[in-house]
């Protein structure tokens, strides 16, 4: 009777980690369905219904539509609430869902969701591919951040005119041009076995956008106004790394070694789009198990752990990893992603694993205030992300009608203030915006939770070390600060990459470099969906059980092995 009785109870708790399994997986897949939320062009699917075509005549200078109508450059993402094309932090973007991937691709199949995340990339790397105009030509912004920011309305209904961004030889941007390498030398693995034509072209293109940024005079890109880089070293060292993953090309490899030894990428204690430094100790500890990466890399993690006296992050009362008030989720997100990778690497060290759980945790409202941080996603989720397609907005007011139209699936809101204070405020962009790079730490986060269980990497993530050896030079933490403006209705990213800044006071005085324009008509897709609306009192979420899942998967796995032990003995 016993045997029955504790059999019984291991099936029980066997579906009680099957029910885990289902929730992060569904959010995994929600958080994917955030970027396809963001798409641009013409839509080949209805995954989104309440998302039409949209300027579909972005093109490059000198290039012709096709016989849709459609210019060259009229897909790739939406950066965040607005309509413009960043290609700095959309190609960080999809770097980062490379590595996940790969680091995770036997918990992301799993869930049954590895067509879906290499369609996501996909779309970004066509676009960065398409960006690519010529051998030392890149496109790397499409539309006026300014122009694009006094207007608040969906991106189906855009009809004014959108510029194009350029960099060449006589205009660089070793950051842009380095950052886009990186991106399609990492797609270029994911894509390896499944598509290797494709994987092919992306490597092709890897290369060349590589050897233009090492070519050309180096300087970081003076675009626009928005995601004005702090330096490009850090870009390079990145670049160098992921090339040498894709070809195993040593040159590559004694590029990244050198390259780690300038400005402040060895010292880095944060991770973003516009500081790589950590992403680079980890990758150059993963490829040559060097202590000195190794010692820089827990320099930095320790940075983030509670109780640390270096003064950088703060802790708020219900467990956040604050860094700064713009966006501070996808700090600590992304830096969980981190150092998840890194403890599977020592055998699951516990210090880290905690650490990414702990802010997974907090995000989807496991905290002080039960709040969700995440778009749809328990009893308290945001509801009006700071997002025109979603508000969609007909008058062009962003506060007409209240609430939004429709529900943004998955998106990662900037998140609390340092008491944990948030209001969802959709007129707030520095609590309530999402964007691109905002949901990387989320996808990558829950791709290594994504089985209910403790994590498990993919071969690809570790690579037999090689001999590289290079000597670092000594010196203390430098500051970098990243320039950008805001204006009434929008923010696009106001961070900083210095371990010591934490506000976001911005410069307007940045170059332009070569600019095309392109007309951008308006264009169609009926928006009715009558299950995608909110009412006014309507919101979906799956419940309170949401809230606690990440921290219940642990302890009833250990319950169910101890059960397992009791059965066999008995």
């Amino acid at each position: 009777m016993k045997s029955i009785v504790l059999f019984g109870l291991l099936i029980n708790l066997l579906l009680v980690i099957v029910v885990q399994s289902d929730e992060s997986c569904y959010l995994l897949k929600q958080s994917l369905l955030f970027y396809k939320a963001q798409r641009a062009g013409r839509l080949p699917d209805n995954d989104i219904p309440w998302r039409g075509n949209s300027v579909l005549t972005d093109k490059s200078a000198g290039s012709s539509l096709d016989s849709n109508g459609d210019g060259d450059l009229s897909k790739g993402y939406f950066d965040a609430g607005d309509a413009v094309k960043f290609n700095f932090p959309m190609a960080y973007s999809m770097t980062m869902l490379g590595w996940s991937y790969l680091e995770y691709s036997n918990n992301i199949e799993k869930c049954g969701l590895g067509s879906l995340y290499k369609e996501v990339l996909k779309w970004g790397t066509d676009f960065l591919i398409a960006s690519h105009t010529s051998d030392n030509v890149f496109v790397v912004q499409v539309g006026n951040g300014d122009v694009d920011h006094q207007v608040w309305q969906p991106p189906e209904d855009i009809n004014y005119i959108r510029q194009i961004y350029t960099i060449d030889p006589s205009n660089p941007g070793t950051d842009v041009a380095m950052e886009a390498a990186s991106a399609l030398a990492a797609a270029s693995l994911v894509f390896k076995t499944s598509d290797p034509v494709y994987s092919a072209s992306c490597l092709q293109h890897a290369q060349k956008l590589y050897t233009f940024a090492m070519t050309a005079p180096m300087k970081v890109c003076s675009a626009s106004n928005f995601y004005s880089s702090s330096g490009y070293w850090d870009e390079v060292t990145w670049g160098s790394i992921w090339l040498f993953k894709a070809t195993n090309n040593q040159t590559y490899m004694n590029n990244a070694a050198l390259y780690y030894t300038y400005d402040n990428t060895q010292y880095a204690n944060e991770f973003s789009w516009d500081n790589k430094g950590v992403g680079a100790m980890l990758l150059l500890y993963q490829l040559t198990g060097d202590s000195k990466y190794k010692n820089n890399l827990e320099t930095a993690f320790n940075v983030w752990q509670p109780g640390s006296t270096a003064g950088v992050v703060k802790y708020t009362k219900g467990g956040l990893a604050w860094l700064r008030e713009w966006g501070p989720c996808r700090y600590s997100l992304v830096m969980g992603f981190l150092q998840s990778v890194y403890s599977i690497k020592n055998g699951g060290d516990t210090k880290y694993n905690t650490f990414y759980k702990s802010q997974l945790s907090y995000v989807v409202g496991n905290n002080t205030n039960k709040q969700s941080f995440i778009t749809g996603y328990g009893p308290k989720a945001p509801r009006n992300p700071h997002h025109r397609a979603a508000h969609h907005s007909t008058t062009k007011d962003i506060n007409n009608p209240v609430n939004n139209t429709y529900q943004l699936p998955g998106a990662l809101v900037g998140g609390p203030g340092n008491n944990d204070e948030w209001t969802d405020d959709r007129t707030n962009y520095v609590t309530n915006e999402v964007a691109l790079d905002y949901n990387v730490g989320l996808v990558g986060s829950l791709s290594a939770f994504a089985t209910g269980s403790d994590a498990t990497s993919s071969s690809t993530g570790s690579t037999t070390p090689s001999t590289t050896s290079q000597s670092t030079t000594g010196g203390s933490t430098t500051s970098k600060t990243t320039t950008t403006t805001t204006t009434s209705t929008t923010g696009s990213q106001s961070t900083t990459t210095s371990s010591q800044s934490t506000t976001t006071s911005q410069s307007t005085t940045t170059s332009k470099t070569t600019t095309t324009t392109t007309g951008s008509q308006s264009t169609t897709s009926s928006q009715s969906s009558t299950t995608s609306k909110l009412g006014d009192s309507e919101f979906e979420y799956l419940g309170d059980s949401v809230s606690s899942f990440i921290g219940r998967a642990d302890s009833v796995l250990l319950l169910l092995l101890s059960l397992i032990s009791l059965v066999i003995n008995l």
